[in-house]
């Protein structure tokens, strides 16, 4: 009888150390709107072979337009396109049709250019898991010889914070790129709800300090000291980028002070604080 415990009690014990060792450092288990249980937040690390097939869709794309090859500048963790080698701005046409573009026909061309470079611009060829349907055109500026365009991603039920999820092209009226920018992130399964309190959210800002450099250089700081000084906005998605990896959480955005006001990010399953910008200039 006591043996039979004792086995029972140690493959329990077992059972419990398995289960915790499937979590990666740093992570929690949590369940998703499907009912299983994963790790969170959610991780993306780099990879080589994604970062090389980047560069052999864009060498084969320049290929298919009888341009030289210019290495792609690459984001690090993303492989998304950081910007446009110098020496191509102007010279890769998002469309066949020649003269010069209205505003419409400009939307409509660079429609069917990201349909026919997003796995570039998502940063995996292989799947191409980007759809132009998932992308809303969120800023649209003529600026007298060019059109600049503005995308956010939509792939997830809340926004995408801190400039993630954008694509960013400027075209001339001639339909001829002459800048692109892309910070797309993978889709994952998140959860939709909140784990921790308004409440402990406004105990942890309480008291708290921020600090910041006046216009003549001399450090001063701003203390908050009643809750009418901090307002919790509505749920974002949180990339934060890491140790050479990038995580994804789901976020409030917590407006703090009064007159001068800063952004703190907290975990909205944990509670860890994620990061903070200072909204006025100084």
């Amino acid at each position: 009888m006591l043996r039979t415990w004792r086995l029972g009690f140690f493959g329990l014990l077992m059972t419990v150390m398995l289960i915790c060792s499937c979590a990666a450092p740093g992570q929690v288990s949590v369940n998703n709107p499907q009912g299983n249980r994963v790790n969170y937040p959610l991780l993306f690390e780099p990879s080589t072979s994604r970062q090389e097939e980047v560069q052999e869709a864009w060498k084969s794309f320049l290929a298919e337009l009888s341009l030289p090859f210019a290495k792609l500048d690459l984001e690090q963790v993303l492989n998304t396109p950081r910007s446009l080698p110098p020496e191509l701005a102007g010279r890769i046409k998002v469309t066949k049709k020649i003269g010069v573009f209205g505003e419409m026909e400009a939307k409509e061309a660079l429609r069917g250019f990201i349909e026919r470079t997003r796995g570039i611009l998502c940063g995996d060829p292989k799947n191409n898991p980007l759809s132009v349907k998932d992308l809303s055109l969120v800023s649209f500026t003529n600026g007298g010889d060019f059109y600049r365009f503005v995308y956010q991603q939509m792939t997830y039920s809340f926004p995408i914070a801190d400039g993630y999820g954008e694509l960013r092209l400027t075209v001339d009226k001639k339909a001829n790129l002459l800048q692109w920018s892309s910070r797309i992130i993978p889709k994952f399964d998140l959860p939709n709800n909140p784990s921790i309190r308004s409440g402990e959210i406004v105990e942890k800002l309480i008291n708290r300090e921020f600090t910041y450099t006046t216009i003549a250089g001399r450090p001063q700081t701003y203390k908050v000291t009643k809750p009418e000084e901090i307002v919790i906005r509505e749920l974002v998605v949180y990339p934060r980028e890491k140790d050479n990896n990038l995580t994804i959480h789901l976020a409030y955005p917590v407006e703090v002070g009064s007159g001068m006001t800063w952004t703190v990010y907290f975990d909205a399953i944990n509670g860890e604080k994620l990061g903070e910008k200072q909204n006025f200039a100084s």
